[in-house]
């Protein structure tokens, strides 16, 4: 009985502490990263070239890109972003980075879920920094509809693509992972993340925003927490947004990182 006072005590006092205060600009040299499922029909192509545009970010990482994708971006964004990687899949599975930094040892990880994954190295102000963009498996059937079976094995499938596209990484050099998750911070492949040291951004600036939406029928609408910038312990956060853009399903993410100090 103690105990489950004491975990529902827990519980409220956690709703009740407010998100730390964002910096969006702080003083320090910092990397703007955006995370973005571009939705491969392509629909809202301009407002999502306008947003890409005024939010500035140094690296973005795509989600959903095909041919017309990387058309329209680098032909409207190119004088922002001098270096870009897109790689095709079947599908929505098509993924990309936008970047102000030069992009190297790029690895296009083929999937052992349905999408593929994208590794590369950055050098920042402040060194060197891996990148891994991840579209992970959506909570449906192998015919690519939502079932209990699929949506109860959703978190399984998503921790063995991760340690799939973790493979690529190295340990020792800071590590941002972002992209469309298909799962919320809460689920079990997320909270393993944190456990291996990664922590999601969102997480301490923004706890309620939905960074998906999908309209089933008039007066109802699908909502979730799918989109994420995850960082390594190399790094610190010192904020973190999404953004209500009306273009794709998805909303953008994005996440101001510095390197963390080391107390000696």
């Amino acid at each position: 009985m103690r105990v489950c006072i004491v975990l529902l005590l827990t519980l409220v006092l956690s709703s009740c502490i407010k998100p730390a205060e964002p910096i969006f600009s702080p003083v320090e040299s910092n990397l703007k990263v955006i995370t973005y499922n571009v939705n491969w029909g392509g629909a809202g192509v301009n407002q999502i070239i306008n947003y890409l545009d005024k939010a500035d970010a140094d690296v973005v990482f795509l989600q959903e890109t095909n041919k017309q994708w990387e058309y329209y971006l680098t032909k409207h964004l190119n004088y922002r972003y001098q270096y870009s990687v897109f790689k095709e899949s079947q599908g929505a599975g098509g993924i990309a980075f936008l970047s102000k930094y030069e992009i190297k040892n790029i690895k296009f990880i083929k999937p052992v879920g349905w999408f593929p994954g994208l590794k590369a190295d950055i050098k920042t102000p402040f060194g060197l920094v891996q990148i891994l963009n991840v579209h992970l498996r959506p909570p449906l059937s192998e015919r690519g509809t939502p079932t209990l079976s699929a949506l109860y094995n959703s978190s399984k499938r998503h921790r063995i693509e991760l340690d799939h596209f973790l493979k690529e990484t190295v340990k020792d050099i800071p590590l941002i992972i972002a992209g469309d998750f298909n799962e919320e911070e809460s689920d079990k492949a997320i909270v393993n993340l944190v456990k291996k040291g990664f922590t999601d951004s969102l997480s301490i600036y923004d706890r309620s925003s939905n960074t998906w939406r999908w309209k089933v029928f008039s007066g109802f609408t699908l909502k979730g927490r799918y989109d994420h910038i995850l960082y390594s312990k190399h790094l610190h956060c010192t904020g973190a947004r999404v953004t209500n853009v009306n273009a794709s399903d998805h909303m953008p993410v994005l996440a101001v990182l510095v390197k963390r100090k080391i107390d000696k």
